[in-house]
């Protein structure tokens, strides 16, 4: 009887690629009152070339607002938390800031990232949404805005 044995693997050439660590994001150029104030002059002018895109890109400045916002909270208060996700950094809020704030940055940024993203079976959001979020938003930059003394 022949016993047949596995051919032993030929070592490669190449070396084995690792999955690049991905770099801390930009720290954004716009303040977040900025970048609410342009959800403001969205909101406030609907014109025919930004019919059917304006609610969500409301939306998205809002978000980014709420997220530069975060960030900068972090910024100052423990450096190393604002090179994390936002996700990990709404996490770590409820213990630094209060419950509260916490909450609202929470379900306000996942309202907004449910209406910053296009499905073909749901509608856009509506300018009271829109506008319920957006008082949201300026609430959570006010708590999170560092204090001068």
């Amino acid at each position: 009887m022949t016993t047949i044995r596995p051919a032993t693997p030929v070592p490669s050439a190449r070396p084995p690629r690792l999955p690049a660590a991905l770099p801390p994001p930009p720290p954004s150029t716009s303040t977040p009152e900025e970048l609410l104030a342009g959800a403001d002059r969205l909101l406030g002018t609907a014109t025919a070339s930004t019919t059917g895109v304006w609610p969500r890109a409301v939306a998205l400045l809002l978000r980014h607002a709420l997220e530069e916002a975060l960030r900068r909270y972090w910024q100052a208060r423990k450096p190393q938390l604002a090179r994390c996700a936002p996700h990990a950094q709404a996490l770590c809020l409820e213990s630094y800031a209060d419950p509260d704030t916490a909450r609202r940055w929470s379900v306000t940024w996942a309202g907004l990232s449910r209406a910053c993203h296009y499905h073909g079976y749901e509608l856009a959001p509506t300018q009271v949404e829109l506008c319920a979020w957006r008082d949201d938003v300026e609430r959570v930059i006010e708590a999170l805005a560092p204090r001068t003394q």
